[in-house]
Formats: structure tokens, sequence, C-alpha cells
């Protein structure tokens, strides 16, 4: 399959794609060096580096409460900061380095996107949909925001091109490989979590690898997969006094922001301040957990029709149709963010429903099918749809090449 892919790659194509790929890193690094110090929201991202000073400091892993420990977020990304802490120390250089490595996972991540699309599309479409992501903006803030999404982004496509790669040749290693990479996306952001097991029923469901290899192949790869959370478990079981928690406790709070039909969580922030009277985590989640189901049955019983909308077409159209853009980067207004999102999205939705039929693109389609669903029924959020966005660039740069070729004049037929 590799030769077959070189063989799809002229001189000229690979020659652009690491310039691009060059380009941007550079124009991103420089975007740090110059300005990614006002790319502090003062929000998750402080307390993620709280988090991680904690842990490098004490052993303990914390979150917003340094007296207890946390089962509230899984600990990645401040295991990341706290090994790059250890390096730099505290502080502005700390910050700035991990922006750094955040550009290159960027475009580690999109170095994948284009191998992944070398298996569906054409190398010219792969290169398109690269350099739609090297223009992309949202990506840019992905860069300089200490969040989840630049590792979340890296490690997605590194699951989506081992699994293409298991299934091409399912060995004993790259299930071993397959179950490492979906373990560690899990430790970054448990959403991922339930996509192999999708995998694997449509793999079974294909019958292009005889089912006793695939059977072999899903046993070593859940196999590594539970060794790997294992240490997790049984933290999570001692720190919460004897409670199984397999990935995080807090799941309540994003069901209950995501009870208020047609509306976003900035929009009511004076209420939500209102929720809580104690400072106790645990407590907080299982109050927000039961508010979130009294405030779904009772929207769904007297109001059906906002609620059965809303958990349908209204969630689906935020967490695709709204534009990742919380802060500007110099020189690209809003109106520019929102194009480009948009040159991506439309193209890429017709696409992939012309694309469905492709082995490759029903894999991605899975991916984005569960995650758009998964965000439906917690919280739809423009920030948890960007590390999807160069998947769906793919489907757009196939589409907008094939009206290209539509233009084309036919070539004059030879007299006779």
């Amino acid at each position: 399959m590799e030769r077959k892919l070189l063989s799809m790659e002229s001189p000229r194509i690979r020659w652009m794609l690491w310039l691009l790929l060059g380009g941007s890193l550079l124009l991103k690094i420089l975007l740090v060096l110059l300005h990614g110090a006002a790319y502090d929201y003062h929000s998750d991202d402080r307390g993620y580096l709280e988090s991680a000073r904690i842990l490098l400091e004490t052993g303990r892993f914390t979150y917003n409460d340094p007296s207890r420990p946390t089962a509230f977020i899984t600990p990645a990304l401040p295991g990341f900061l706290a090994a790059v802490m250890t390096i730099t120390g505290p502080g502005l250089i700390l910050e700035q380095t991990v922006r750094i490595l955040q550009a290159v996972m960027v475009t580690g991540a999109l170095w994948l996107l284009y191998r992944i699309g070398l298996r569906m599309v054409s190398a010219k479409a792969s290169l398109l949909a690269v350099a739609l992501c090297c223009l992309y903006p949202p990506l840019w803030l992905v860069s300089n925001f200490i969040f989840t999404e630049a590792l979340f982004t890296l490690l997605v496509m590194l699951l989506l091109y081992m699994a293409l790669l298991a299934e091409e040749r399912p060995t004993w290693s790259r299930a071993l490989l397959f179950g490492l990479v979906w373990a560690a996306a899990v430790y970054v952001r448990p959403t991922i979590a339930l996509w192999p097991g999708l995998l694997f029923l449509l793999l079974l469901y294909r019958r292009n690898i005889p089912w006793p290899r695939l059977i072999r192949s899903g046993l070593v790869t859940a196999a590594v997969f539970v060794l790997c959370l294992l240490p997790w478990w049984v933290r999570n079981y001692e720190v919460s006094g004897g409670e199984f928690i397999p990935l995080t406790r807090a799941s309540g709070n994003p069901l209950l922001l995501g009870t208020y039909p047609w509306t976003v969580p900035s929009l009511f922030l004076e209420e939500q301040r209102t929720w809580h009277t104690t400072d106790d985590l645990w407590i907080n989640d299982q109050i927000d957990r039961e508010r979130a189901m009294e405030r779904i049955k009772e929207g769904f019983t007297h109001s059906f029709w906002t609620y059965a909308s809303w958990y349908t077409v209204g969630k689906f159209l935020l967490f695709w149709g709204d534009v990742f853009y919380w802060m500007p980067i110099p020189g690209v207004p809003l109106a520019a963010a929102i194009l480009c999102h948009y040159v991506i999205l439309l193209p890429g939705f017709i696409g992939m429903w012309k694309a469905r039929r492709h082995p490759v693109a029903q894999v991605i389609l899975l991916l984005l099918g569960y995650m758009s669903l998964l965000h439906m029924i917690y919280l739809a959020h423009s920030r948890y749809s960007v590390p999807l966005m160069p998947l769906v660039a793919l489907f757009a740069a196939s589409y907008l090449l094939s009206l290209r070729r539509l233009r084309k004049p036919a070539p004059a037929s030879a007299a006779s």
C-alpha cells in the first residue's frame, strides 16, 4: 500500500506539502513569539497550568480545588505541562514553549491528514486539504490557547491513521499500537473512548478481514487499552472512596449546560453562578446531573418541539456551524474566520455525501457522526469540533477539485 501511495505523489506535490507545512509552522511560531502571551483565556488554561504546577510540586493530581484529588479531568495535558515545566519552570517561558510545541503538534496532525487523504482522494486533493487547514484561523488559535485541542487533534489524526493501517494489514504490532494511541487519546479527551468499538463493528460487518484475525486483533487492542487505563481506574477508585470512574466525573456540568435550548453558555453566565452553594466539585457534579435530568424531563414534557428541535437540528448546527474564534489573530477579522470556516464546511458536507461509499470515507464518517451525536447529547461547542475540521477539509478539497474538473472544456475531437 505504501508503494502505491508513493506512486501517487509527484516530487512537485511533495515539495509543496513540505513548503506548506514548514511555512505555516514558522508563521505560527512567529505569532507565538510576537503575540502568544495575549492568548491567556483565564479559564481552563489557568486550571490546567495550576494543576500541572501542583502535580509537579506535590505529586497530587488536582483541578480547581488544590486540597482534593480530582477525577474531573484526565491527566494527559496537565502531565504534559508538568513535564515541560521541569525544564522551563512555571511562568511565561513555560507557556510560550507549550504554544510552540502545540504549533508543532498541529503541523504533525496536518501531515497525518495528508497521509490519510492519500488513502481516499488524490494527492492533489490531500494537498489542497492541508492548504485549507493551514489557512484556517481556528487551528492557529488551537496552537496558542493552552487547551486540550492541539494534543487531541494530533492524537485523533494518529488514531485514524493507525486504524487505516491496521485494517490494511491487521498484525499484532499494529493492533498494539492502535490500542496505545487509543488510550493516549482518551487520556487527553475521554469523548473518543467508544469510537474504536464502533469501528470494530464496522470491520466485522465488512468482512474484509477474516473474523478470527479480526477478533484476535481486537482482543490485543482491548487488552492494551485496559492495561493503559488500569492505573487511572485504580487511582480514581481510591480517591473517590470506592466508586468506579472509568473516565471522569465531569459529565454533570456539560449535560446541564446542554439543556438550555437554542442558546450558548456564555449568554446565561449570571444564572450559572447561582447553581452551586458549595465549592465541593463532587457534590456540584451530582447536583448538576440531577438538575439536568429534571430539565430534560420537564422540557420534553412541556416544550416538546423546542427541546426536540434543539437536541437534533439545533445542537448539530451549533456544533458544526459556530466558529471557534474566541480571540482575534492580528490582521484576521472575524468575518475572514467565518468565511474560511464555511469554505471548508459547506463543500465538505457535499463531499461527504458523494464519498459516502468509499471504505476510508466510511471510517471517517463514523468518527464524525459519533462525535456529533455525543456532543448533541451533552454540550455542542465550536471548540470541540475544531479537531475534526481537518477531516471535513479532506471532503471539501475532493469536492472542489471535482468541480474544477467538470468545468474543464472537453478536448476537441481529432479532425477526420
